[in-house]
């Protein structure tokens, strides 16, 4: 589920906290850090399991209408394409999904009457809403489509959903962006043989190696930050470096730890990595510097023999 680059945004995230608190307990940071990582995987489930909730919303206004004293023939025979929807449905059997509720304590019941209610109509009121209910199509691909399609085009930018979950934990705030991805991943990756006991995407590829990795990465950019201040600073041009920001001092001395205490990640992978977190959390001016500085300091540490990578990433590939 977490791949690499969600793990290092996690690190710097808590590299940047870490020195805005003038901290000096590392293990505390590391805690906090692996913290920060279930976190973002909660959120991730409250994404998935507010689809759910919008979906049970939409069943109880169907039974509503059918109760008015004088139902239209809407009312009596509504479309059902949304809460058939196949995804929504097997999502909503899924027993390891509820398992991951339960442990999360995710309870959107008193959120029905209001927020829910406003989701569900906002939703409505979507040309691809529409699109959908009415195109005649009944298939998976159709049902994942109209998912995906809003998931993309509304969810990152709807206001009422960041401020439900800001009011609930203050740590979402900073991964919403981040799990409004994971949850479209989730749904564009996910096979039409997905139903009630398929599992849900674990938080780590493989939690030994990426706990490893995440908290190295932490630990071992804090321990070299001065070795890699003077480096930056004898190799910088036509800038100051006082006067840089605390955020781009971060990614290149991240991007310096993997370049010279990961061994099997080759430099290219590295810097395109820190140059893409780069667009997320830095300028564009910042990201010109970031970038050229990671191509003048991999060279001159590559002449200078403190770079050394094997296997996968051997340093001539």
């Amino acid at each position: 589920m977490l791949n690499r680059r969600f793990l290092r945004v996690k690190a710097l995230q808590e590299i940047y906290a870490y020195h805005q608190s003038n901290s000096s307990d590392i293990p505390q940071s590391e805690r906090h850090l692996l913290q920060g990582v279930d976190e973002l995987y909660k959120l991730f489930i409250y994404q998935v399991t507010f689809w759910t909730e919008v979906r049970q919303f939409a069943i109880r206004r169907i039974e509503e209408n059918k109760q008015k004293h004088f139902p239209t023939e809407e009312d009596l025979n509504p479309n059902m394409k949304f809460v058939n929807n196949r995804i929504l449905t097997a999502l909503e059997d899924n027993k390891h999904l509820e398992l991951l509720r339960q442990q999360y304590k995710i309870d959107w019941t008193d959120s029905r009457e209001d927020f829910i209610r406003n989701m569900f109509v906002k939703m409505t009121e979507l040309p691809e809403y529409q699109e959908y209910m009415s195109n005649g199509k009944d298939s998976f691909a159709d049902d994942k489509k109209f998912l995906v399609t809003v998931i993309d085009n509304y969810m990152a930018e709807d206001g009422l959903l960041y401020d439900y979950y800001s009011d609930r934990d203050l740590s979402f705030n900073s991964d919403y962006q981040i799990a409004v991805y994971l949850l479209w991943k989730f749904i564009n990756d996910l096979p039409s043989s997905f139903n009630a006991e398929s599992p849900m995407p674990p938080v780590y590829h493989s939690e030994k190696e990426d706990k490893a990795f995440v908290t190295q990465l932490f630990e071992k950019t804090i321990l070299h930050a001065d070795e890699y201040m003077e480096l930056v600073k004898a190799n910088i041009s036509n800038w100051d470096y006082e006067r840089l920001a605390l955020m781009d001092i971060i990614l290149i001395f991240m991007a310096l730890t993997e370049f010279t205490q990961f061994h099997d990640i080759p430099v290219k992978v590295t810097i395109n990595e820190y140059i893409e977190i780069s667009k997320l959390y830095s300028t564009s001016e910042s990201r010109r510097f970031v970038n050229g500085m990671l191509d003048r300091l991999s060279t001159v540490m590559k002449e200078e023999g403190k770079i050394v990578k094997t296997g996968l990433g051997l340093l001539d590939k």
